[in-house]
């Protein structure tokens, strides 16, 4: 081997050794804990497991945005899928421009990723719709499944969509976000937790509940203020709904959004904060790892 050649080698090895140290420590800096891939415990290990291997041909097709509501409607489940008003390879401000005028107010995205998701009104600048439009177009040429180090979106053919925008309950300036994390046991029932995210927009919070809706003392990421709620209505629905939807996977996140008692699909997630979810305490994320029981790669 020349010299040039074991010089690019060793720069190569050098490169690689340090973006897998810089990722331990990451890991290490959000979580408190080092990775121990040989033997997962805790959640955030088993979703990093899951990320390295994973084996479910459904995630890719569930992680798509446009794609999984062909999936859910094929479970006879149209009636909690949010309309969209387009698809396609480009958007231009004139067509999003109708559309708005047409329907009112939308949410342009794309659907291999995970944002930046614009709402847009009537009442938006056309510097904003055309803002907009050129960012979706460019997230587009983006592979997210690279970016993120989740493979399954790489397979997600990209694409652009504009869905129906839902209002919020009345007082709370932005739509409450209702996330089902269903595991299912060894013996094939299915255990979920719940968190729900409050005030994105403005002072987000977080609180997780059981499916009593008794309020767990878990931080993660932003803080815990709220430990207690009214039920919503159709909550059992809901409750049945995600665990319906996460019968495929051994552990998936299934996110919806309860307008007055509508129930509305969000999304599906199977790796939650990308393994970063940084729990108050060793101790959660190990709970939560346990309740994890089958192969995360599924």
């Amino acid at each position: 081997m020349s010299i040039i050649r074991k010089i690019r080698s060793n720069l190569y090895s050098n490169s690689n050794l340090l973006r897998r140290c810089w990722f331990y420590l990451s890991f290490y800096r959000r979580n408190g804990y080092f990775l121990t891939a040989l033997n997962p415990t805790t959640f955030n290990e088993k979703v990093h497991i899951r990320k390295s291997n994973p084996s479910n041909p459904l995630f890719s097709i569930c992680s798509d945005k446009l794609a999984v509501k062909t999936w859910i409607t094929e479970k006879g489940l149209a009636e909690i899928v949010i309309e969209t008003y387009y698809s396609g390879k480009i958007i231009t401000y004139d067509t999003l421009k109708n559309i708005i005028h047409e329907n009112g107010d939308v949410l342009l995205k794309a659907n291999h990723n995970s944002g930046p998701v614009y709402l847009l009104t009537e009442s938006c600048s056309d510097e904003k719709i055309k803002y907009a439009c050129d960012d979706v177009n460019k997230q587009l040429k983006v592979d997210y499944g690279k970016l993120k180090n989740e493979p399954w979106y790489s397979d997600i053919p990209p694409s652009i969509l504009v869905e129906k925008r839902l209002l919020p309950h009345l007082g709370e300036s932005s739509l409450r976000d209702y996330k089902f994390h269903v595991f299912k046991q060894s013996n094939g029932d299915m255990k979920t937790i719940l968190h729900i995210d409050f005030d994105r927009d403005e002072a987000h919070h977080r609180s997780f509940f059981d499916e009593k809706l008794n309020w767990i003392p878990i931080t993660s990421i932003y803080p815990s203020i709220i430990t207690k709620i009214e039920r919503p209505k159709n909550f059992d629905t809901m409750l049945e709904l995600a665990k319906n939807l996460a019968k495929d996977f051994s552990y998936a996140r299934v996110d919806f959004y309860n307008v007055d008692g509508k129930i509305y699909f969000g999304e599906l997630t199977f790796a939650h904060e990308s393994g970063d979810a940084g729990f108050n305490s060793y101790a959660y994320d190990k709970w939560l790892g346990d309740l994890w029981q089958q192969d995360p790669r599924m």
